[in-house]
C-alpha cells in the first residue's frame, strides 16, 4: 500500500470535509465511518441471492458499526474476475467459489489462509473430513465448505418398470437399461454430454475411471491416464455413446441435461439431484417418475463431488469483520434456511447432528430417498474431480482443457481404437501439466 503524505492540499481537504460533516447529524457522520466488508457470491438465482441479502442485513443490525456490500459474480465469470479485480486493489472480503479455483488465488497471494478462523466456526470436527480436506492446501485452510452436491445417476422409473429392469447397479446392468430404455428417435437411454466445449465428457469418464479402481493422477499429480481403468471406462462409454445415446451425444453439454430429461428424452443419467428440483418445477409430471441411486460401479462408486467453499480474499484488509461474517453464515438460522432456499440444490457440509436431521425433514428432499441417500453417501466418501490424493492444481486445468471431449470425438467419429486414443490423450495431459509447471 502506497504511504499516505499529508500535503498542504490534502490537509485543506481534510479540514473542509470535516466542516462539511459538522454540518450534518449524527447518525450520517456514523453511516459514513462504517468499515466496509465487500462479499462477493456466484448466485444468479432470485431466491438465494435474496437469502444471502437478508443475511447480510442481520448482520449489519447485529453489527452497526460495519456495512455489508454484495456483489454477484457468476460462477462462469469468476475465474476472470478475481484477477482483475485483484490487480485493481479491488478484492472482496469473504466469497463463495468452487474449491478448486481457491488453489491459484491462493499461489497468486490473494486469498488468506482460513486455519485461525477453524476454532470459531466450531473446529475440523464441525466440518465432513473430505470435504474440508478439499480446502487444503501447502499445509494451509484456504477454504472451508459451504454447501455440497454429489453427481448420481439419476432414472425413470416407469421406463425401467415398462422394461421389466430393477435399478442398475453395474456398468453391465446400466449399459442393458439404457439400450432397453432407447427408443429411437422419440427417446434414448442415456445421452452422454460429450461438446468439445464442455467438460460433461471428462467428468463422466473421471467417476468410471474411479469406479474401475484407477485415477487420472496419482498422490504427486503425476499423470496415470494411459492406464487399463481408463482405457476400460473409455470403452464403457462409447459402447453407451453408439447403442444409447442417439446422434446428439457429441454436442450435447452439461447445461443441456435439464431440458433432455424434462422433455422425456432420455431414461438415464447421471447429475446432482438438482435435475429433480428443477423438473419438479419446469415438469412435475416427469418429476414424479424421477429417482436417483449410486453411480453405476465396477469395483466400487465413483463419487465426483462439488463443493462451494467459503474464502476469504486480500480484501480491504477487515479481516476479522470477515471471520465474524463467516462464523455468521453457519448460523442454523443463517445456514438451514439457505440450504433450504432451492431445495435438492445444495447438502449441509456441516457436521451438526441437529442441522442434518432438519435438512433432511425439508418435504421436497424427504420425498427422492435413494437420490438424497445416493448424494450423502457420495458426499461422506467421494472427492472433487482430480483430487481424490488431496488438493491437486493440475486437476481443473486438465478438465477445462477439454482433451478428453477431444478424445471421445476421436473415438466416435473418426473410429480411432481406444488405446491409441488414451496413449494420445496421456501424452497431451503430460504436456499441459509440464507446462504448467515451468511456469510455476
Amino acid at each position: 500500500m502506497a504511504k499516505f503524505q499529508l500535503t498542504r492540499r490534502r490537509l485543506i481537504g481534510a479540514t473542509a470535509a470535516g466542516t462539511l460533516l459538522s454540518a450534518f447529524p449524527a447518525p450520517f457522520v456514523r453511516a459514513q465511518s462504517k468499515r466496509p466488508l465487500v462479499f462477493w457470491h456466484n448466485f444468479t438465482q432470485q431466491a438465494r441471492s435474496d437469502h444471502l441479502r437478508a443475511v447480510a442485513d442481520k448482520f449489519e443490525a447485529e453489527n452497526p458499526d460495519v456495512s455489508v456490500s454484495i456483489e454477484v459474480v457468476p460462477f462462469p465469470a469468476f475465474a476472470q474476475r478475481w484477477p482483475a479485480a485483484r490487480a485493481a486493489n479491488g478484492l472482496p472480503d469473504v466469497t463463495t467459489l468452487e474449491a478448486q479455483n481457491a488453489i491459484p488465488m491462493y499461489m497468486a497471494g490473494a486469498l488468506n489462509p482460513m486455519d485461525g478462523i477453524l476454532p470459531a466456526i466450531g473446529g475440523e470436527s464441525a466440518f465432513i473430513p473430505n470435504l474440508l480436506k478439499a480446502g487444503r492446501f501447502q499445509d494451509a485452510v484456504i477454504s472451508v465448505p459451504f454447501y455440497a452436491h454429489n453427481r448420481i445417476m439419476i432414472y425413470r422409473k416407469d421406463r425401467l418398470a415398462e422394461a421389466g429392469l430393477k435399478v442398475p447397479r453395474t456398468w453391465e446392468e446400466t449399459l442393458n437399461a439404457a439400450i432397453a430404455t432407447t427408443k429411437a428417435p422419440d427417446h434414448y437411454g442415456w445421452i452422454l454430454k460429450l461438446a468439445r466445449d464442455d467438460n460433461g465428457g471428462s467428468f463422466l469418464l473421471w467417476i468410471m475411471t474411479r469406479s474401475a479402481g484407477g485415477s487420472f493422477f496419482d498422490g504427486e499429480g503425476n499423470v496415470t491416464f494411459d492406464s487399463q481403468p481408463v482405457r476400460d471406462a473409455t470403452e464403457f462409454m462409447a459402447e453407451l455413446a453408439r447403442k444409447a445415446s442417439g446422434p446428439t451425444a457429441i454436442s450435447a453439454k452439461i447445461n443441456d441435461n435439464f431440458n433432455l430429461m424434462n422433455s422425456g428424452k432420455q431414461s438415464l443419467t447421471e447429475d446432482s439431484t438438482a435435475m429433480i428440483a428443477v423438473a419438479k418445477a419446469q415438469a412435475p409430471a416427469v418429476a414424479a417418475q424421477l429417482e436417483g441411486a449410486a453411480m453405476p460401479r465396477r469395483e466400487s462408486v465413483g463419487n465426483l463431488i462439488g463443493s462451494i467453499s467459503l474464502a476469504m480474499p486480500k480484501g480491504n484488509g477487515n479481516s476479522e469483520d470477515a471471520a465474524r461474517f463467516v462464523k455468521f453464515l453457519y448460523q442454523e438460522d443463517n445456514y438451514l434456511p439457505f440450504l433450504h432456499s432451492m431445495p435438492l440444490f445444495m447438502f449441509p457440509t456441516v457436521t451438526d447432528a441437529a442441522i442434518q436431521e432438519k435438512f433432511m425433514a425439508e418435504p421436497t428432499v424427504a420425498a427422492y430417498p435413494g437420490a438424497v441417500k445416493a448424494t450423502l453417501d457420495g458426499i461422506s466418501s467421494g472427492s472433487l474431480p482430480g483430487m481424490e490424493h488431496g488438493s491437486n492444481p493440475y486437476a481443473s486445468i486438465v478438465f477445462s482443457s477439454h482433451i478428453c471431449e477431444e478424445m471421445f470425438h476421436d473415438i466416435l467419429l473418426r473410429n480411432t481404437p481406444v488405446e491409441q486414443a488414451v496413449a494420445k490423450t496421456a501424452a497431451r495431459m503430460e504436456g499441459l501439466i509440464s507446462e504448467v509447471r515451468s511456469r510455476l
